[in-house]
């Protein structure tokens, strides 16, 4: 491994040599304010804070050229004439000076005007000043009187001189134009360094609102699903619902048509099946889900008619004018007493039926359809029925399992569940664990681009 590393280093030289064959490299190894620069230049890319990067910057300037004292102002958002002092370094060291922080507690710093301040903030422009003599200051008061030379530099926010940087020394001629032109570029760059760390943290701390809200409103979603499978005479039910985001705008439901004297549903009534699936996902998809929700548990009328209820949806939906927003979805009622289920269909992909047993065959519940809901209105969706035979288990999902795509963008694909389902019993948690293998080898690792949810009944078969 060592003789590696070495052969490695020894290439890598030979190859700068080669390139900087005939060119003239000067020596700057002699040059102590250059790995000054560096270690500050490093140390303000890392800073995550305003007060890191002030205090980066003092620490890296107090080596380069050495200040006896430092004053900040600002004028943000006061009258002209006014401002505050933001911070006061006189014969302290440079790790103090992030002592405050005047960009979260600007109204808790008190704002004066006038006095020796005021004449320097008046004209907005930079300002060399040697023997100084500043006593009984009517703001700073004697402050001053132990300084003898500064550089006043304005600090632009917007085109605006908002802030500006006040630089002391003792030596009564401490300072030379050089320096003040050296300070107005370096001053106000590490101005837009601050404002840029500033609005990384506003955008950190609105992602995080929205990680928050995202998160509230995923838990309010998955409250409107149902809590545990229904009890439906001979029937065996399973689901699995995975979201892109947070929340996500897939819906699943069973309702109750029938309910027994003590108000619990009848598991020999008439049941209400239902998957939904909202255009798109996240949070707009998610409030569209629990559009819908409030829809079908208001439905006025006796659920008997699946093509009728989502008519029902439609109309509520078109009426909300919910622009570039649908759902498609399918609906059924099933019958326990008669094995029958009653099904429509409102754009969304046909329901498989799965005879029992590996191998058993595989067919589509595609004999009537329709436009997604809140698309048109005055839209008439048909029924149709079949009877579901003992074994036999019908299997409802949304596209985000069969558009789901592979590293060479084919998708899953109702194919996909077909081939699943074939080797699967046809319990409803085969199914689940059978079409979820299926899908996760099919992806191969790539983040599914949309909402997925499987729901399986089965007919007990004796």
């Amino acid at each position: 491994m060592h003789s590696s590393v070495q052969s490695t280093n020894q290439h890598v030289a030979e190859t700068r040599e080669q390139m900087l064959a005939g060119m003239a490299c000067v020596d700057t190894s002699g040059n102590p304010r250059i790995p000054v620069l560096m270690e500050m230049v490093g140390a303000l890319s890392r800073a995550g804070k305003p007060q890191e990067v002030l205090r980066e910057f003092a620490k890296g300037l107090n080596k380069l050229q050495r200040n006896d004292g430092f004053i900040s102002i600002s004028t943000r958002d006061l009258p002209p004439g006014h401002y505050r002092i933001t911070r006061q370094l006189l014969g302290g060291t440079p790790d103090k000076i992030d002592s405050t922080d005047p960009w979260h507690d600007r109204n808790e710093i008190p704002v004066h005007s006038g006095g020796f301040i005021g004449e320097i903030i008046r004209q907005a422009y930079p300002e060399l000043i040697h023997h100084l003599n500043i006593k009984n200051d009517q703001v700073l008061g004697n402050a001053l009187e132990e300084f003898g030379s500064l550089i006043a530099v304005p600090l632009f926010d917007n085109g605006e001189p908002l802030n500006w940087s006040i630089s002391l020394r003792r030596n009564a001629e401490g300072y030379t134009v050089e320096q003040l032109e050296d300070a107005i570029l370096r001053n106000n760059l590490v101005g837009s360094t601050v404002r840029n760390v500033l609005a990384a943290e506003e955008i950190a701390k609105a992602h995080d609102t929205i990680r928050r809200e995202m998160h509230r409103i995923a838990d309010i979603q998955r409250a409107l699903l149902p809590e545990t499978m229904p009890e439906i005479t001979d029937l065996s039910i399973a689901a699995s619902y995975e979201t892109f985001d947070s929340a996500g705008g897939d819906y699943y439901d069973f309702l109750p048509l029938g309910r027994l004297a003590d108000g619990r549903p009848d598991p020999d009534a008439p049941w209400c099946l239902l998957i939904a699936d909202a255009s798109g996902h996240g949070p707009a998809a998610a409030v569209v889900m629990a559009m819908l929700h409030a829809i079908l548990h208001a439905y006025p009328y006796v659920a008997d008619s699946p093509g009728q209820v989502l008519q029902h949806a439609n109309e509520q939906l078109c009426a909300k004018r919910i622009e570039g927003t649908f759902v498609t979805a399918f609906m059924a009622i099933y019958h326990p007493t008669t094995r029958q289920l009653v099904y429509a269909r409102a754009g969304h992909n046909p329901p498989l039926i799965k005879n029992a047993g590996p191998g058993g065959s595989v067919r589509r519940l595609e004999a009537v359809g329709g436009i997604p809901l809140g698309v048109m209105n005055d839209i008439e969706y048909e029924d149709a029925a079949v009877i579901i035979e003992p074994g036999q288990s019908l299997v409802l999902y949304t596209d985000g399992i069969t558009e789901a795509m592979d590293s060479d963008g084919v998708m899953f694909g109702i194919e996909g569940i077909e081939r699943a389902l074939i080797t699967c019993t046809g319990e409803p948690t085969c199914v689940v664990g059978s079409v979820g293998n299926a899908l996760k080898e099919h992806e191969a690792g790539i983040r599914p681009s949309d909402d997925q949810t499987l729901v399986v009944a089965r007919v007990f078969d004796g």
